[in-house]
């Protein structure tokens, strides 16, 4: 929290600054200056005299102007001389004010709370920009070329933005787009083809830049937004366009717009550069199609802000064009806006922002990977009513909305369903991708516009940690962002963030179909065992859905209006039982822990419901639960049966759960044909494998849960991890005689206790995230590269050590070091050691005694009254004399050290310390165990299934459990067929991530650095000899705009997103400013001239840009709402309110 708080001051303060070099900058460029007059009179927009050297071609228009245009014309330009210095300033003061408003627009657009006002400022802004523009010379008499196309422009953009449906949004953005570029496309024509040019007649190579870099833009931006929202709008297909050679060609178009452009700057005959300005437009029009076309609709997102991106270095290179510094300054506010947004969405599909713009995902990774790997036949189909059914039983439901849902327009009916589960006191929640829909943040302004409280709209990385606690998952119309083969390292969206909904208790996915998505890939999650499958459209599933939860339950209760607090509670509490459960078909027998340190229980009352739903009869050994503060009388209110003792457990049970290894008590009244399911340690008790065996019992080690996607909803390893993790810092800082958080006291400041956390596995980050919150310092290490990312998320400082090997396995787990690394890694410790009041210890590699990590020196090196967490200490190698990963750890036992005076923590079951909340976690791993084996009427134990090959550690009177160090490696990708293709298959991606991960380090080595700023260096020195000083200028606060838009935009909260987009939208209609300044003295309706109705057109376009996106961001804004569901009526909470058949 702390880190995330500095670095939110440090962005703010670091915008507010660049802004106010910004402005000063313009103060000082534009008022300082002693020679007003002389600047002005060369500037582009005050033309000098009228041009003669005209070709009378029908391409190249011509244009004699009269002399009374001409007179009138001058006499302004005399009249603005004479005040230059009143109204060159009162211009600037609000050009000045104008630019504030900008960044404050984009700034206010961070959070809901402040959105409203910074959409206002943006308005603000740009009637300041337009009525500074009316104070130029050249404009104040052509008021009408304003005013006319102004108002055509509202009588057209606010039906259009007022009529269009919030799932449109994304096609008028695109739209939008293709306005500015076709308006910076006009403005460049009419400076080419203006009658007035300087009064020394120069067209200078630099302008000539100017001029063609930004044609080129605006006719990409143009044209590939037209091609987007014909995309977006289904008239051409979504797909990618895949032309053999489309590298090649767009290479080539590249290289005919360079050739064009030299010899652009080269020549000076008007007519040719005209000829070479329709080339120019020409080409890169082709350009911007193709680019476009070749993305596929999973990038939608991404190519929208791509070219909300252009449309603002097309309005900056105009401004450079025109020499006006407030369309440089909002251009590159809007293009570092579309460039961040194109890199955030990027990230949120693992792609690289070259690799979107050149094509899709169609043509990338394993061609295998498309086979479909089922039909409807092979999933859990269901229905409305028990989708209904499912949802009332449910104590906290999360919703998952996709594009299917904005494509059925039934987001009204979702709403409608959540108002009615709330009002049953149904916590009710939603998780939003941040690439879900056609636009950044498209799904956030569908709920909004359906009037869901943004307060229970969370974002993936909300929502994913804690997955587990929600009963009911409902999938909408999603498909890629929540596939589990971004998990899995052969897929070709490896890395891609996904809302992993498969770890929920049970998910329904509503599809029309069993379809790919826009990645062209199956996804599996649609055939696991706890996922069931509605199809049809959307809307008439939740319309359905909706209809028998109100005829299920028609009664409601008064809403929780707490939405944001949460406790595992609420997914553990049993509703009353009041259904009747399917006839049990098998038994299972939940016995009592026999160790005084186990206080845990294998199935919690809360979880006896969910067996008797799969089919069980359940049995309970009397007293099992009372350490747990579970009592007889609850489980007999959950249906379960009490038996007197053990042998009336066992000898009735077809299934025997425990928490710890059964006693050699228990395994003699066992019989064969049962399963066990427990925690075995197979590694370490070999002989206890032997026993089961020859009893003939099958055996499921809870404590060999693979490292799969398919398998994190039953390790329970990680789930007592967490506990263990957390329990470990609360045990030590009990011992710990000093505050764990600095304080400032009328005494004097204390500072935070150091802590130091070794391993950073589950139980490793969850100290490292309860020390933080504590307030403590936090330093932790791993001999897994990979887990750094993790550790500095949580605030904490990771320690390397030096010597280049990574310690991953390859299962998950880690491995062991060679005697290099350890002599290595056992040197730095012993110095970090020395400084720290807290070590927590979690090194494991499964299968060994745990690692020794900590020496009797390095405890002696310690401060007195440090205190040592072994969390190891089970796994220890007692006959090296070592008692866990500190060597003088004693198990189970809190000792003080005399000799050191450090206390050593050597508990081996922390989990215990907290028995209620430990047996509900290991009671939902087990149940969900179950159901992976089929539930009692389908119940069975394949070898052949990954998931269960490694568990089963005792099978047919057989060990089958294969030490870790024995085991083969992990099998290959389905897709390939021989271990050859296979290499040749995934050699190419490896080689590319070498070469990424390679290329990384040189860009941020300090040689690179030193490089990077000497070519800045000379290429300054270089620009200073080669460019005029009001370039130089222009360049300035272009740089500065782009900077500060970066720090404001990378404050913008993903659901505004799009009005994010929208408002840039309307910003981009500053380029108006531009079409004005390059006006003139000819009025269009008076004397028709080519490049005056160019630059009519150039303004009615940027006018509808402004009137319609600010139009259709306040639309948005106001959409959102926190208004809670207990102030609707009971009419609304039926669903009458958004749907009107019921």
């Amino acid at each position: 929290m702390c880190k995330g708080r500095n670095a939110w001051m440090l962005r703010n303060s670091t915008s507010l600054a660049l802004a106010l070099c910004l402005v000063l900058f313009l103060i000082l460029e534009n008022v300082s200056c002693e020679d007003v007059p002389i600047r002005l009179k060369t500037s582009n927009n005050l033309r000098g005299g009228p041009s003669t050297n005209r070709e009378s071609n029908i391409l190249v228009p011509a244009f004699d102007p009269s002399k009374e245009y001409v007179d009138k014309y001058f006499s302004y330009v005399e009249a603005f001389l004479k005040n230059v210095n009143y109204l060159s300033t009162l211009s600037v003061s609000l050009e000045v004010f104008s630019s504030i408003c900008f960044v404050l627009c984009l700034r206010g657009l961070s959070a809901q709370e402040t959105a409203k006002r910074g959409n206002s400022l943006g308005i603000v802004g740009i009637i300041c920009a337009i009525a500074a523009t009316f104070l130029a010379p050249t404009f104040t008499m052509n008021w009408i070329m304003f005013i006319v196309p102004f108002a055509l422009a509202i009588i057209i953009g606010i039906p259009i933005s007022h009529c269009v449906s919030m799932v449109n949004i994304p096609q008028l953005v695109a739209l939008f787009h293709s306005f500015v570029g076709l308006a910076a496309m006009l403005i460049s024509f009419a400076n080419l083809w203006t009658p007035f040019q300087s009064s020394e007649e120069e067209f200078s190579a630099v302008h000539a830049i100017e001029m063609f870099i930004g044609e080129a833009i605006s006719a990409i931006t143009f044209t590939g937004s037209i091609v987007a929202a014909g995309k977006l709008h289904e008239i051409f297909p979504s797909g990618a366009l895949k032309l053999p050679g489309r590298h090649f060609l767009n290479a080539f178009m590249v290289a005919g717009l360079i050739a064009l452009g030299s010899v652009f700057i080269i020549i000076t005959d008007y007519a040719n550069r005209t000829y070479l300005m329709y080339g120019n437009s020409l080409l890169s029009m082709l350009l911007g199609i193709h680019l476009v076309a070749s993305i596929g609709g999973a990038d939608m997102p991404v190519a929208i802000s791509m070219l909300n991106s252009y449309s603002g270095w097309a309005t900056s290179f105009t401004g450079f064009l025109i020499n006006s510094k407030m369309l440089i300054i909002c251009g590159a506010l809007i293009g570092s806006s579309g460039a961040i947004l194109s890199h955030i969405m990027c990230l949120g599909m693992n792609r690289s922002l070259l690799n979107v713009m050149v094509g899709g995902w169609e043509g990338s990774g394993d061609s295998n990977e498309a086979q479909g790997i089922g039909d409807q036949s092979d999933v859990n189909k269901t229905n409305a009513m028990k989708v209904a059914r499912d949802l009332l039983s449910a104590k906290k439901v999360l919703i998952v909305p996709g594009y299917g849902m904005a494509v059925s327009r039934s987001q009204q009916d979702v709403a409608s369903i959540v108002s009615a589960l709330r009002l049953r006191d149904i916590q009710v929640e939603f998780a939003i991708h941040p690439v879900a829909g056609r636009m950044p943040g498209h799904m956030n302004v569908l709920l909004a516009e359906a009037d869901v409280p943004y307060s229970i709209v969370k974002e993936m990385e909300d929502v994913n940690p804690h997955m587990e606690s929600f009963d009911v998952v409902l999938v909408i119309g999603a498909n890629d962002t929540v596939n589990p083969l971004a998990l899995e390292k052969n897929s070709k969206i490896n890395g891609m963030p996904v809302i992993e909904v498969w770890r929920a208790s049970k998910v329904i996915v509503s599809k029309r179909s069993l379809g790919k998505g826009y990645a062209a890939i199956d996804n599996p999650l649609f055939f696991m065992k706890n996922v069931e499958m509605i199809f049809g459209n959307a809307k008439d599933s939740m319309i359905n859905i909706l209809q028998n939860i109100i005829s299920i339950s028609p009664e409601q209760k008064k809403a929780n209006l707490n939405d944001d607090q949460e406790t595992i509670d609420d997914t553990l509490a049993s509703q009353e039982d009041n259904e009747e459960y399917p006839t049990p078909t098998m038994t299972i027998g939940v016995l009592k822990e026999d160790l005084p340190s186990e206080k845990l229980v294998a199935i919690a009352p809360n979880f006896v419901k969910k067996l008797r739903k799969l089919g069980f009869r359940v049995l309970l050994e009397s007293g099992a639960g009372t350490k747990s503060q579970f009592d007889d009388q609850k489980y007999e209110n959950a249906s379960c049966t009490i038996m007197a003792t053990r042998q009336d457990v066992v000898s009735r049970s077809d299934v025997i759960v425990k928490v710890q290894k059964p006693t050699d008590e228990e395994i003699s009244q066992m019989k064969s044909g049962q399963t066990l399911i427990s925690y075995i340690w197979p590694a370490q008790n070999p002989s206890l494998l032997e026993s089961l065996a020859k009893k003939g019992v099958t055996t499921i080690a809870l404590d060999e849960v693979p490292r799969t996607t398919r398998a994190q909803k039953l390790d329970i390893r990680s789930s007592m991890s967490n506990l263990a993790g957390y329990r470990a810092v609360i045990e030590a800082f009990v011992q710990l005689p000093k505050l764990s958080k600095s304080s400032i006291t009328a005494a004097g400041r204390v500072d935070a206790a150091r802590v130091f956390v070794i391993g950073a596995g589950v139980a490793g980050l969850q100290a490292i995230a309860t020390a933080k919150n504590l307030g403590a310092d936090v330093y932790a290490s791993d001999t897994r590269t990979a887990t750094r990312e993790e550790v500095e998320s949580l605030g904490a400082k990771f320690v390397t050590v030096d010597i280049k090997e990574d310690g991953d396995s390859g299962s998950g787990y880690a491995k062991v070091m060679s005697p290099e690394y350890l002599k290595a890694q056992s040197k730095l410790y012993s110095k970090i050691i020395k400084s720290c009041d807290v070590v927590i210890t979690t090194a494991l590699i499964p299968g060994k005694p745990s690692p020794k990590i900590i020496t009797r020196e390095m405890v002696n090196s310690m401060k007195p009254g440090s205190v040592i967490v072994d969390m190891a200490a089970e796994m220890a190698d007692t006959a090296s004399g070592w008692g866990g990963n500190c060597e003088i750890t004693k198990k189970d036992q809190i000792y003080l050290d005399e000799e050191s005076g450090v206390t050593i923590i050597g508990l081996t079951n922390l989990p215990s310390t907290m028995p209620s909340q430990a047996s509900e976690l290991f009671s939902m791993n087990v149940v969900h165990m179950l159901e992976e084996l089929g539930g009692a009427e389908h119940f069975s134990v394949d070898m052949k299934d990954d998931l269960l090959k490694e568990m089963v550690v005792t099978i047919n009177e057989k060990v089958t459990y294969v030490p870790v160090d024995k085991r083969p490696p992990p099998p290959k990708s389905e897709g390939s067929s021989s271990s050859s293709s296979t290499s040749s298959n995934s050699s190419p991606e490896t080689s590319h991530r070498s070469f990424s991960s390679i290329m990384e380090r040189v860009i941020y080595s300090n040689v690179s650095f030193g490089f990077f700023v000497l070519i800045s260096v000379l290429v300054s020195i270089g620009l200073g000899y080669v460019i005029d000083h009001d370039t130089l200028g222009n360049i300035l606060v272009f740089s500065l705009s782009v900077i500060v838009g970066y720090y404001c935009i990378w404050n913008v909260t993903p659901s505004l997103h799009t009005p994010l987009m929208s408002v840039t939208n309307a910003l981009s209609g500053i380029i108006i400013i531009g079409a004005m300044l390059e006006c003139g003295p000819v009025i269009l309706f008076t004397d028709f001239q080519v490049y005056s109705f160019l630059l009519f057109l150039a303004m009615l376009l940027s006018s509808i840009n402004i009137i319609g996106g600010f139009y259709v961001t306040t639309r948005m804004l106001y959409m959102f709402t926190d208004d809670q569901v207990g102030s609707c009526t009971g009419e609304e909470a039926q669903g009458t309110k958004h749907t009107t058949i019921i």
